[in-house]
């Protein structure tokens, strides 16, 4: 969904929508493409929604969100009706909107080299929504992705940066604890004291995945059913690491989920590993992989054709603004 000099494109919407009106007759899903009624005419951008809300954008800058959740990115404290339609954050961004990224109920939107962070601050009055953050990084952003309660972002120098939970060592910062660092940190690569240039990013719900400019795919964090990559079922990689069941594969972007990951080669083949519980995996059968196996092919598409899938997410902190640093 995007706009042109001289095209608009519809925004469309299916799916189950847990709270929120959906038109005809009040239906809790939507079994066919139904448009969306938008609020104004010049919402020109649509990015990958969190767990159950939609996120746009305008060419003024103001950000729009509905769905589950919405209320309290908006700071509403009525029913859920109240996030049913697209709605603005009070905050207008400007027109330097870039892209954006949503998880649970939190959301990421680049402007340029700043990258501000939207979600619920819980106190003991409640919760409300609130601007969380505001991250400087040393060069613009070119592409942001939310797990369930960490963050990543990617600059178009191939700087890898990541904030939030890292229990499971969903940040790539050799430890394990129940936050990380006070600032973003920097990703090393591979047993390096050295940042990897990074092209694409991805995050699971617990674990973090990146495509080196070689093409080769770096995971980390939760993997108890192997979607980091080690082709080991373990509870934490806290460390980035190669997936070394791609071998020499050049691949050009990632896709986590809820604890499996995807990949898609420079010659359009789809790889896939981890958890397969409901046939996530798409190969046939319900048994877990913890080996990136090929499941298809696209014919040679483009990159940019594969659905990026950005998971729940969560994310707790009190408001700061940070600057990340080169190391």
């Amino acid at each position: 969904v995007d706009t042109q000099q001289h095209l608009t494109m519809a925004i469309l919407q299916t799916g189950f929508i847990a709270s929120g009106r959906v038109d005809p007759a009040n239906s809790a899903e939507i079994t066919s493409p139904t448009p969306l009624a938008l609020p104004h005419a010049d919402l020109v951008k649509a990015y990958p929604g969190g767990w159950g809300f939609g996120l746009a954008s305008n060419a003024g800058g103001s950000l729009f969100v509905w769905g589950v959740n919405a209320a309290t990115l908006l700071d509403k404290q009525g029913s859920a009706e109240d996030g049913a339609d697209p709605s603005a954050l009070d905050q207008v961004l400007g027109d330097g909107v870039t892209t954006a990224a949503a998880g649970f109920d939190h959301v990421l939107v680049a402007t340029g080299e700043e990258t501000h962070v939207f979600g619920p601050s819980y106190t003991p009055q409640g919760v409300r929504g609130l601007h969380l953050a505001s991250i400087h990084t040393p060069h613009p952003v070119a592409a942001l992705a939310a797990g369930e309660h960490h963050s990543l972002i990617l600059t178009r120098a191939g700087s890898l940066y990541a904030f939030g939970l890292n229990r499971e060592g969903q940040l790539g910062t050799g430890r394990t604890d129940a936050r990380g660092p006070e600032a973003p940190a920097l990703v090393l690569g591979p047993g390096s004291s050295r940042p990897e240039p990074i092209t694409a990013v991805a995050a699971g719900a617990r674990h973090s995945l990146a495509v080196t400019r070689q093409g080769q795919v770096l995971g980390w964090g939760w993997s108890l059913h192997g979607q980091a990559g080690t082709g080991e079922a373990t509870p934490a990689v806290s460390s980035p690491h190669l997936v070394a069941a791609l071998g020499p594969l050049v691949v050009d972007s990632v896709a986590g989920g809820q604890a499996h990951s995807l990949a898609l080669t420079q010659d359009g083949d789809v790889y896939a590993w981890g958890l397969n519980g409901d046939g996530q995996l798409g190969d046939g059968t319900t048994q877990t992989s913890l080996q990136a196996s090929r499941q298809g092919s696209l014919g040679g598409a483009d990159a940019a054709d594969l659905p990026m899938v950005t998971p729940s997410a969560r994310f707790r902190s009190l408001p700061r603004i940070f600057d990340c640093q080169q190391k």
